[in-house]
Parts: C-alpha cells; structure tokens; sequence
C-alpha cells in the first residue's frame, strides 16, 4: 500500500485539489478543507487509527465473521443437506440487499465527513435520510411481494432473508457514521452483540429443532432492535437545515462508490440463482459456506482499508496525476495479465483434485477460492486507491465494476451449468479482471483535468 501516503502535488493550491475538482459532481461538497470542526468527528477521523483501536474493531468483526461461520456448520449438521440448501440460497440470492440499502453510503462518510470544516453535521443528517429512505424502500417492497408470493416455508424464508439483509446494511450504514463521529466503541459493541445474536439463535434452533424461518427471524429482530438503538445518537449529531448544494455532490459519490460493492454483490446473488435454477442446485450451499468462509479474511481486509480511509482520503487529494500513474494505474494491466494466467490453471488444478477424490467437492470450491484471494486482494486495494484519489479515477473505476459484472454473469451462464459451484467461482474472478481491463482502459482514453495555475 506504498501508494496510500504520496507526498501532495505543489500545483494543486491550500486544499490539494483543483478548482475544476471541486465543481464536478461526486466531489467532496464546498465547505470542506484541512480544517475541521471538532464536533463534527472530523477531527478525530483524520487521524491514523492507533494499535489499541484497529485490534479491538478489527476483533468485533471477525468475531461475527466467525460466529456466521460456526453457526452455518450447526445449522447443516441440524438440517441436513436438503433444507440447509434452501436456507444457504435464500441468504445469498439475498445479499445484494445489504449492498442496495448501505449504496456506498459508509464510505462516503469516511471519505468526505473528515475533510469537512463546517458541513459535518449536515453531511451526517444526508447520509442517514440516504440509508433511512433505502431501506424503507427495501422493506416496503419485500411487504408488498408478501402479498403476490404463494404460501410456505421456502417463500417465507426467501422474504425474511431479503428483510434480515436489509437491516444488516443499515446497520453497517449507522456504525460507519458512527465511526465518522469518533464515536469507535458503538461499532464494538454493535458487533459484539451481533455475535451474541448469532450464537443464541444457533443454541435455540438446536434445543428447539427450530427451522431456517424461525433462525432467520431470530437474527432479523436482534438486528432491527440495534439499528433502532443508534438512531439517537445520530440524530442528535446531525444538523439541520441542510444546504442544497451539499446533497448532489453527497448523494453522487455515494453512488459513484457503492458501485463496486453493488457489483460484487450483484454478482453474487446472480451466481446463487444461476446454481439454483442448474442441474447442480444441490451446491449451493458449498457455495454459501465458501462465501461465508471468505467473508472472514476477504471483510476483515475490507473493513480495514475502510479504518484507514479519513487518513488515505485526506492524503489522496493533493496526489499528482503523474504520480498516482506511476504508483497505480501502471499496475492494474500487470494484475489483470497475472490473473489471466493464474485462474485457467486454478481451476483445473481443483477440479482435478475433485474428480480424483482428493478433495471433497465443498473443499474443491473453498480451495478454489483460496488460490485467487490474492487476486482480490489485488484489484480491492486498487479500486480503494482510485476510489479516494480524484473524481476521475472514482468515475472510471465505478464503471469498471458494472464491466465486471457484466463479464462474471455472462460468462457465469456458460460455466455455473456445465461445473457447478466451481464455475461460479470462476465466473467471479473473471469478474475482477474484467473490472481491472475496463478500469485500465477507461483510464487511457478518459481526459484529464486542466492544471490549475501555480500558486
């Protein structure tokens, strides 16, 4: 990450950022600089999170990663194959709802609440109407479809798992703006108690045979009492009224940043229902597990580039287009060009090692998955780079994204019928190098911004 901290441009003015920067939809809002109001979190925010605070958020997370992980285990043992099955494709056709109702919203708040002077608080007040809308959008078509769905347990369980990943989003959305405001023991505690949840809920549906609608609706409700517990605490920190100018520019690079996300998830719900509808439906949940086995490493890397995220923003606005081309751009066609080379002989690998009956067919998808997580590990730091660097850069990489889901779901209608849950995988990563190519060629042809004159 030697990219993260480059030294600021001298051509760039006070603030580090052209005045052509500052005029373009999806740029950080007027009334923002260096200097920030203490009450608004920016200044706590802007600081590199210490040891002590990066171990305690970082073990909140990776204890509900796990707690997830060990529940599903029980959860299979409980019901078997078939039922677990129907569980594990409910909760990850559903996914994409987390990302729907957050829509970049937390990472809009890292990237822009500590840059902010005097528009904090009004910031705050935006990014949570955004989420609040979202979501009640959410809830209000999942109440609606209840009416047009036929009666039954697969149903029933499909819709409390859309509601279940909705609140899960605006949970992330309301700990993330908590973080913003230095308030760091609420995401925690928030966490901790999501852990708690998970593993009382798992107890329950072993001592009372419960069901996936009764689990599910378990974890549905511990989640909405939290959301409703963080709500005060917002609101007293927001401000009101609201520029208007502050809302486009607010609105617009939550989109811009939450299409990464939208499109990781997007893919993921479109390969679950692409496995469902195959002949190799039974595989869903190898690949539920898979995912949920990933999310711990794959979360944990993401929620800590998001720690880091006020400090990097902050010193990514003064960085030179000559300088982020040197230390960025120039490596996206070498970690496309790596992954090329790296995903044909991966895939054969495993599925030799399935067809020989070294590995058991859940292991092959996993150990599929473990040989390229350092190429998602690879394309995420880059698109977190672009992401916080310029407006062009955030621009290009979001249309990146919807390139890459694109190239993972068509060519996801090849490979998930004829391999199952390995094809999905592959049609993943394809997914990434797409994401690289396109960012990489849209950064060549995308023009650059006019130089602003020497101070």
């Amino acid at each position: 990450m030697t990219a993260a901290a480059p030294a600021p441009a001298p051509d760039r003015g006070t603030n580090g950022s052209t005045p052509k920067d500052r005029k373009t939809a999806g740029t950080a809002p007027p009334d923002q600089d260096r200097d920030r109001d203490p009450r608004t979190g920016g200044a706590a925010a802007s600081r590199r999170p210490t040891v002590g605070l990066l171990t305690s958020l970082l073990a909140g997370r990776a204890a509900f990663r796990l707690a997830l992980v060990g529940a599903n285990a029980v959860l299979l043992a409980s019901w078997g194959q078939g039922p677990y099955a129907h569980y594990a494709g409910a909760m990850g056709t559903a996914q994409v709802l987390t990302t729907i109702t957050s829509l970049g919203i937390e990472k809009s708040a890292l990237k822009l609440v500590p840059r902010a002077r005097r528009t904090g608080g009004q910031l705050i007040t935006v990014f949570l109407a955004c989420a609040l809308a979202l979501t009640g959008a959410v809830v209000l078509w999942l109440g609606c479809a209840v009416a047009f769905v036929p009666s039954g347990d697969h149903r029933m369980a499909a819709l409390l798992a859309g509601l279940y990943a909705a609140l899960l989003g605006l949970n992330t959305v309301l700990v993330g703006l908590c973080r913003a405001l230095g308030r760091n023991r609420a995401d925690i505690a928030n966490f901790a108690a999501l852990s708690l949840i998970i593993v009382a809920g798992t107890a329950l549906t072993a001592l009372l045979d419960w069901g996936p609608v009764a689990f599910i609706g378990w974890i549905l409700g511990g989640t909405a009492l939290l959301d409703l517990a963080h709500l005060p605490a917002l609101y007293r920190a927001a401000a009101r009224p609201v520029r208007r100018r502050l809302v486009a520019p607010a609105v617009g690079t939550s989109l811009l940043m939450a299409s990464g996300d939208v499109a990781a998830s997007g893919t993921l719900s479109l390969l679950f229902a692409l496995l469902g509808a195959s002949s190799h439906h039974e595989q869903s949940g190898h690949l539920y597990l898979m995912v949920l086995a990933s999310s711990v490493l794959l979360n944990g890397f993401g929620y800590l580039l998001r720690l880091f995220q006020p400090h990097v923003s902050l010193t990514l606005r003064g960085v030179a287009d000559a300088r982020l081309d040197r230390r960025v751009v120039r490596r996206l066609p070498q970690v496309a060009v790596a992954g090329i080379l790296w995903t044909p002989a991966a895939l054969l690998l495993t599925r030799h090692a399935e067809q020989s009956g070294l590995v058991s067919p859940p292991v092959a998808v996993l150990l599929l998955y473990v040989l390229c997580v350092p190429l998602f590990f690879a394309v995420g730091s880059l698109n977190y780079l672009l992401e916080n660097a310029t407006t062009r850069t955030l621009r290009v990489t979001a249309a990146g994204s919807v390139a890459g889901l694109l190239c993972a779901v068509l060519l996801g209608l090849v490979l998930v019928p004829a391999l199952g849950a390995l094809g999905a995988v592959t049609a993943l990563v394809a997914g990434e190098i797409a994401h690289v190519l396109a960012a990489r060629l849209l950064l060549r042809t995308a023009p650059r911004p006019a130089a602003a004159p020497a101070p």
